[in-house]
């Protein structure tokens, strides 16, 4: 099993060669950049970080879409309520900016991460517009991710490395998306629904295959992780599957033996869990007490984007992030952002319901957007329910989601209505 350092440079060849497909095909720009800025190209290859690589490739690679046309018309209300909910969110950022405790900080930890996060956001509604782009995009975030757990997999397998702490090692990424046990175990959880209906929604062997691979590795570097919260979240998209399938014997009874499978071959997993108890639960609720504490206190508009451990040290004497996506948002963006962002997530939500009724009504559910949107939907509930104890509100995970709906749903209706145009045609000949 080679070592990250020596498959690193797979990432600077996927980049290049994504950047040159992108010549030709804006979605696989889309790729590069995110393989640029995710893979951390700038940090283990200093050329990248000279040339100022991620605002030089941003420009060239939007400037490719815009040349390419059509982003404007896809940037509007009209086009779907996710951006119109996404504007007034963004607009809640920067109003929230206007009264942060301190600028500075705000800007490095909060609002510069989001501005980044809202250039991939324009790139993908301009660069990924066909359902052969979105079945691209769709596949290589996968493959990206897979890469990006290969290091912390590699790691826990061969037992190297590692963050150690007094009841055992967290087997993480050096640096990245991936770099503390909380990330790599909320971004392996948020991965697993995902790559799991693909695995069941794609047609060729190669394809299952090849998720099948990508699964066993977000799966290893979950249990790897040492994170409670993340085993918490594993069981829960468990039950959320079961919930929300049509044959809910026969999904128990798959989940149950996977969940069995895993606790009797890892006594790393019922380590983990037990380590679950009242005072980790309480310390994550206490992210949400002190936001809602942050606003009796008067800051309506929030303490500003990436303050809250300032204000949590000034009002609670505790110098620490939320660990509370929801104690996150009303403390640092005050109650209009917690009533955009809801707005927001709720409209996203709204996607999927309606791709998923009008799939079936069609009587497609076997079409690999059903699963797509299937997959989705999981991915966000887990996200959602794992961000009791864990924050994250500016990360890219949440808006790459939003945009996926966004397609998923124009490609549905423009498939009905490829499909009633020939009937019209007929009837108005009769």
């Amino acid at each position: 099993m080679p070592s990250p350092d020596e498959i690193r440079i797979v990432s600077v060849i996927a980049f290049i060669v994504l950047l040159v497909m992108g010549l030709k095909r804006p979605v696989w720009a889309v790729l590069a950049y995110m393989v640029l800025v995710y893979c951390k190209l700038s940090y283990y290859f200093p050329v990248f970080a000279e040339m100022k690589a991620e605002l030089v490739f941003a420009i060239i690679i939007l400037a490719r879409i815009i040349i390419n046309g059509g982003l404007g018309s896809r940037l509007s209300f009209r086009h779907n309520k996710v951006n119109k909910y996404l504007f007034f969110f963004v607009l809640c950022v920067f109003l929230s900016f206007a009264v942060a405790w301190d600028h500075q900080f705000s800007w490095d930890t909060g609002v510069y991460p989001f501005i980044k996060v809202l250039i991939l956001y324009v790139m993908l509604l301009g660069g990924v517009t066909k359902k052969e782009d979105l079945n691209i995009f769709f596949i290589g975030f996968i493959l990206m991710f897979a890469y990006l757990a290969y290091e912390p997999t590699y790691y826990f397998i061969t037992g190297t490395g590692g963050d150690v702490h007094k009841y055992g090692t967290n087997y993480i990424a050096e640096i990245g998306i991936l770099g503390g046990h909380v990330a790599l175990a909320n971004n392996m959880n948020q991965m697993i629904p995902l790559t799991l209906f693909a695995f069941l929604g794609f047609k060729q062997k190669i394809l299952k295959g090849t998720a099948l691979t990508c699964l066993i590795f977000f799966v290893l570097a979950l249990i790897g992780s040492g994170s409670r919260g993340g085993m918490a979240g594993f069981a829960f998209s468990g039950f959320i599957i079961v919930y929300l399938s049509k044959n809910r014997t026969k999904a128990t009874i798959l989940i149950g033996i996977s969940l069995m499978i895993l606790l009797l071959s890892s006594g790393r997993t019922s380590s983990t869990l037990s380590r679950i108890d009242h005072d980790s639960f309480w310390g994550r609720f206490t992210g949400l007490t002190h936001g809602i504490g942050m606003l009796q206190r008067g800051n309506i508009l929030g303490v500003g984007p990436g303050c809250f451990l300032l204000a949590r040290k000034q009002y609670f004497h505790w110098y620490m992030e939320a660990h509370n996506i929801y104690g996150e948002i009303i403390g640092e963006l005050g109650i209009p952002g917690a009533i955009a962002w809801t707005l927001f997530l709720y409209q996203v939500f709204q996607n999927i319901s309606y791709v998923k009724r009008k799939l079936e009504l069609e009587n497609n559910k076997d079409s690999f957007l059903f699963f797509m949107a299937r997959g989705i939907q999981i991915s966000l509930l887990v996200r959602l329910f794992i961000s009791f104890g864990s924050h994250g509100l500016y990360y890219f995970y949440w808006y790459v989601m939003a945009f996926m709906t966004i397609l998923i749903r124009e490609i549905v209706d423009k498939d009905f209505h490829e499909k009633i145009q020939p009937v019209e045609k007929e009837s108005q000949k009769l």
